[in-house]
């Protein structure tokens, strides 16, 4: 199975797929005359704005919370690390790449979330990538909604918002206790592998407290997320810019290594190719434009236009990647850490802060459990949107795919790391597909809600009276 996977991983994350995820994020760029761009300043503006949303319902900022506690999430720290193993320095290049032409892509998504949406009346709107298929694009194309709700339900429920995420704090568990010299009780698996029962146990401490939140729905997930995100992400920062500032003498070298190597045929990863995949690949798995998540959150924003919602949507990616995966990839190379995944996050935080090397590695294994469980949580969400659209609005197979989605959750430790990443970029492959196809099929659509920004004079201030 494994060598299955690998070898679809490896045909589905070809040329083909980045230049579809690329050249689409340019081209929705230039069709918006560089709006997402031009606007980030507003972008920013109208992210922090309070105010907004009617109550009981989510906020603009809530929505966009729950879409960062989704992408926010080890691959911030194991992927980036393994980018660099893979790919070398340069991957990070291709990571900022695919971030700067993924705004477009962010920003037709939060648009299209809000234009297309469900239960408008309701007072708990809902949708995402199959709303706006089937309602932008015509009944003929309800099979790829119905594909992509699919793939996003699958996703969640054995990818990314559980595999990834809690084999991620497993493998950091299990990488602290070792470098402690610690020997935990192993429980060994008729499959051949040998897992820490300790790492098992927080995997269904994890699942407990992901049942809990998950249960309460989208606002659950939404309240919790607009204190977590915002808490985790500066705690994150911080130490990363106190690592970066002692080393601030290597940083004009190591910017322009990575650049040098973003384009070296020798790098690492065979060549260009291997680099450019590495770095868009786990670019793509970070920001998680044009794969179709962030719309689910962001149709349930209430009280906001659609292209505000995409000003908002879109900033995501600089918050995720633009920040916190460069001061995370810097970070890496700054302390010299070599290997992948958690070692490598380790190994930088104990050379690079002022403290004992088992505070630093205890700080690394709350923040990767921080991020871990609000991925896990936000995923949930984006799991039961696309549930909903193919088997209907039922509490009870709401409520039953949440259970499944929880014991998945406890059930990750037990799990092959290399698998559990190769299924989690075969179905963010799986989902980028369709969405990105109907993305430039409705441009025309986008920008149409786009008008009045579009057409708003770049020397005028913003203020609510102008629209």
């Amino acid at each position: 199975m494994e060598t299955l996977l690998l070898r679809l991983e490896r045909a589905l994350w070809g040329w083909p797929l980045l230049v579809l995820l690329l050249g689409s994020g340019i081209y929705m760029s230039l069709r918006l005359r560089l709006l997402p761009l031009r606007r980030l300043p507003l972008a920013l503006k109208l992210t922090f704005r309070r105010g907004r949303g009617a109550s009981g319902g989510v906020t603009p900022f809530g929505a966009l919370c729950t879409a960062l506690s989704a992408a926010v999430g080890t691959g911030n720290i194991v992927g980036v690390a393994t980018a660099l193993s893979l790919g070398g320095p340069g991957a990070l290049a291709w990571m900022e790449l695919s971030a700067l032409t993924g705004l477009g892509l962010k920003y037709a998504e939060g648009v299209l979330a809000v234009r297309y949406r469900c239960g408008e009346g309701t007072g708990k709107p809902w949708g995402g990538p199959f709303a706006y298929i089937s309602l932008g694009l015509g009944p003929r194309y309800r099979p790829f909604a119905a594909a992509f709700a699919v793939c996003g339900a699958l996703a969640g429920l054995l990818g990314v918002g559980t595999f990834v995420q809690v084999g991620s704090v497993s493998a950091c568990l299990a990488e602290l206790m070792n470098l402690e010299g610690l020997r935990p009780r192993l429980l060994r698996l008729p499959w051949g592998l040998s897992v820490p029962l300790i790492c098992v146990l927080a995997g269904l401490g994890l699942a407990l407290l992901a049942a809990a939140v998950m249960l309460g729905g989208m606002e659950r997930v939404s309240r919790l997320s607009s204190v977590l995100v915002p808490l985790m992400g500066g705690l994150y920062g911080l130490c990363c810019i106190w690592i970066l500032l002692r080393h601030a003498r290597l940083l004009p070298e190591l910017c322009g290594r990575v650049l040098r190597e973003a384009f070296t045929p020798a790098a690492a990863g065979g060549g260009l190719l291997g680099t450019a995949a590495a770095g868009v690949s786990r670019g793509v798995f970070s920001h998680e434009a044009g794969l179709g998540t962030a719309p689910m959150a962001a149709a349930s924003a209430r009280g906001v236009r659609p292209w505000e919602q995409g000003l908002i949507s879109m900033t995501a990616v600089v918050f995720d990647t633009l920040l916190i995966c460069t001061l995370t990839g810097l970070v890496i190379l700054a302390t010299g850490a070599e290997g992948a995944g958690t070692a490598a996050a380790m190994t930088a935080f104990s050379r690079g802060l002022p403290l004992p090397p088992l505070l630093s590695r205890l700080l690394v294994f709350t923040i990767l459990g921080l991020f871990a469980f609000t991925t896990v949580v936000g995923w949930s969400c984006y799991g039961t949107a696309c549930l909903r659209w193919l088997a209907g609005d039922s509490e009870r197979l709401r409520r039953s795919y949440l259970l499944l989605y929880a014991a998945t959750v406890a059930a990750a430790p037990l799990c092959s790391a290399r698998v559990v990443w190769t299924a989690a970029n075969l179905c963010n492959g799986l989902m980028a597909v369709p969405n990105v196809l109907a993305l430039l099929l409705l441009s025309g659509r986008v920008a149409e809600s786009s008008k009045a920004i579009l057409d708003f004079p770049h020397e005028m201030r913003y203020n609510e009276s102008s629209f």
